[in-house]
């Protein structure tokens, strides 16, 4: 299920849970929220602050009874200017010069985002299963295994810069405790807590990688970025529930040595949740840690991080509870004797099924009811409104300073949600609101935020009763999918943060999950083709391309478009943009396909038994505005009965793709091919993988 599809499915229970409590209430006015940055100086602060927490009603998490030993931070860590200089100079490994090499796709030039795969111009670095794997790729007939590491952890992530190697991995520790109660419970009985390792590896022998440093925190891993040769890894802590009300205070540790107690900051603001949020910065070029910092923050985060600064944004929900509303002041809801008042399902008036495909006048009438509506509950405090949080973190030569905190309503859908640009920071949310007379009301915004995340400019209520599936900002435009039902593709001016404004859309069948620029003027999307069904609903059917021509920014154009399989197809570029291969100069798009051909298959042991075909392997497409997409080739990984197991769970399914000189190298969980770009049909070598086993066929249905 895509994240889409869980949000919506999100929004559902929400709502069924605001009817369901009718009969509570909500405070008359919302503590202002601070925004000055406070730090606790012990353990006993927090164990208070948390306590005052749960008293006030507002936390509906628990109160933690003790802590792990350790204290807090003396400041000593306290953020700073770096006065040592890091080597972003790390000597290059002794490989052939003038060989071109593909990158992993990333989201802000200059910053580095982890991956399970990297490589430079002649050597492949990849996690397989629970080993570190390092190929020697270049030249692919010669290509081998030049070593293997077996981890002991779960390896999550790496990064790669000249001779080091970073992998970050995690497991589980079960907290100690000197509580008498629980030292009675079994060890295997007491929740386990997330600890993240990162080693930093010198591989300039490849053939003989050794351990330059390596360290652990609390808390799981999140994502991290390196620029130069600095690394920041983002790990949370949920503070949760364990035996004895156990929580414990992330620290960076060498082995058993705490090298950094990092700080704890937090706003006077309770949260429903906390999680401890930890931003540590290491030089990879030397291995010594840098800075560390700890923010008592809410959960589900977001993260963007540009050059100078690392964003962490998460939901804040705002539940609307109704008591004592006067029924002719709260039409559509029913009043019980003790008058309270809640919804009767049949006072609501619901929004049509075949909403999208009113004509325009009618569909039109009835969303200015819902902006009515809508603003009829928020001024009486009735509507389930979520904002999202966001905290701007500076980052500066591994110094790592708060710097402001910002909200804006509705919800983020990822991190290209995001983006900084001259200074300001624009956002792309989705607001899904709750009205008691017309029931889910949802639209999409977009806001312009200053250096100081005080909201500059603001654009609300764009495509209605539909829900963002991507946005790519690129200079000052946004380009923004949002689907329902149909496609809207919106061009959208930023060039006046104070006033952005829509310039042009275009509404066309299916969806994209992702956008990628070609050029000034053309954009690349990949999502979903979508078919009108039997019952007058939506289904999603192959995997689709699509080019825009954005050149008339007031008539975007659809230029060409290739459908890849029938429903039930999908490719790993859909939800994560690392699987996504563009190399213009190299007229080079290569998109990761599991293609489902809806056909029955043929079994010899009986006829009657029917499974669509399923082909799993790589597309690789030539493309420009004047040719549109052109097909060169595919690389087969497995087809038809090999390791299919349901949709998503082969083997043979490709994860990444990327180049070397001439040839196209492409992964999944087995095996990694090598064909030349000029001739995909041939294989010229086939690599396997540690871990990459078989899965079973599950019984046929007869």
């Amino acid at each position: 299920m895509s994240p889409k599809h869980t949000f919506i499915l999100c929004i559902s229970f929400i709502l069924l849970a605001v009817i369901a409590a009718g009969c509570m209430s909500i405070p008359a006015t919302t503590p202002p929220v601070s925004s000055e940055l406070k730090k606790f100086n012990s353990t006993t602060e927090i164990e208070q602050y948390l306590a005052d927490s749960l008293a006030a009603g507002q936390h509906d998490g628990y109160y933690p009874s003790s802590l792990a030993p350790g204290g807090m931070g003396t400041g000593v860590n306290a953020p700073q200017e770096s006065t040592e200089k890091s080597d972003s100079n790390i000597p290059a490994p002794s490989i052939p010069g003038g060989i071109d090499y593909s990158q992993t796709n990333i989201q802000v030039s200059g910053v580095d985002e982890p991956d399970i795969i990297k490589n430079d111009n002649r050597y492949i670095y990849t996690i397989s299963g629970s080993t570190l794997v390092i190929i020697d790729a270049y030249p692919a007939e010669d290509a081998s295994i030049l070593s293997k590491i077996e981890i002991n952890d779960t390896p999550r992530d790496l990064f790669v810069s000249g001779d080091r190697l970073v992998l970050f991995s995690t497991d589980e520790q079960r907290p100690e405790t000197s509580d008498p109660y629980v030292k009675a419970v079994p060890p295997y009985y007491r929740p386990p807590s997330p600890v993240t390792h990162t080693t930093i590896y010198d591989i300039s022998d490849r053939n003989h990688p050794t351990i330059l440093k390596e360290y652990s925190i609390e808390g799981d891993y999140l994502d991290a970025r390196m620029i130069g040769s600095l690394v920041y890894q983002i790990t949370r802590e949920q503070i949760s529930p364990y035996y004895g009300d156990h929580i414990v205070v992330p620290a960076l540790r060498e082995g058993t040595r705490t090298v950094i107690q990092p700080d704890v900051w937090y706003f006077d603001h309770p949260e429903s949740q906390y999680t401890f949020t930890t931003i540590t910065s290491l030089d990879a070029s030397n291995g010594k840690e840098k800075d560390a910092q700890t923010y008592l923050l809410g959960t589900g985060n977001t993260l963007y991080v540009s050059e100078d600064a690392i964003y962490v944004s998460y939901p804040n929900y705002h539940p609307v509870i109704y008591k004592g509303i006067p029924q002719e002041v709260a039409p559509g809801l029913a009043v019980d004797a003790r008058g309270s008042a809640g919804i009767s399902s049949s006072q609501v008036s619901a929004i049509p099924p075949d909403f999208n495909t009113l004509p325009e006048s009618e569909g039109e009438s009835i969303l200015d009811s819902l902006r009515n509506d809508e603003q009829d509950a928020i001024r009486r405090q009735e509507a389930d409104q979520t904002t999202t949080v966001i905290h701007k973190i500076g980052i500066r030569d591994g110094a790592i300073t708060y710097l402001a905190k910002g909200e804006v309503p509705g919800t983020l859908d990822n991190q290209f949600s995001m983006d900084e640009y001259k200074d300001n920071l624009r956002v792309a949310s989705t607001s899904s609101i709750y009205t008691p007379r017309f029931g889910q009301y949802t639209y999409n915004n977009v806001y312009v935020l200053d250096e100081k995340m005080a909201t500059i400019g603001e654009l609300t209520h764009i495509a209605e009763q539909e829900t963002i599936y991507s946005t790519r900002f690129i200079g000052d435009r946004l380009y923004m999918v949002t689907f329902k039902r149909i496609d809207p593709f919106f061009v959208i001016d930023l060039a006046k943060p104070e006033n952005p404004e829509i310039l042009g859309k275009l509404k066309i069948p299916g969806y994209s999950d992702y956008l990628h620029p070609y050029d000034a003027t053309h954009i690349i999307g990949i999502g979903k083709e979508t078919t009108t069904n039997d019952w007058g609903g939506v289904s999603t059917s192959g995997v689709k391309l699509a080019l825009f021509d954005v050149s008339d920014v007031t008539s975007p154009k659809q230029l060409d478009k290739v459908q890849i399989g029938d429903a039930g197809s999908d490719s790993a570029a859909l939800s994560d943009h690392h699987a996504f291969l563009f190399e213009k100069g190299k007229n080079l798009l290569v998109i990761p396909v599991r293609a489902v051909s809806n056909e029955p298959v043929t079994q010899e042991d009986s006829s009657s038994a029917y499974r669509p075909y399923v082909w799993y392997g790589a597309y690789v497409f030539g493309l420009t505005p004047e040719t549109g997409f052109t097909l060169k080739g595919t690389v087969q990984h497995g087809s038809g009965d090999s390791g299919y197991y349901y949709y998503g769970s082969s083997t043979s399914e490709v994860k990444r793709s990327l180049y070397i000189g001439d040839i196209l190298y492409t992964m999944s969980s087995k095996q990694i091919k090598a064909n030349p770009l000029d001739d995909l049909n041939t294989t010229i070598t086939t690599i396997p993988l540690p871990n990459g086993g078989e899965i079973l066929y599950p019984p046929l249905v007869k």
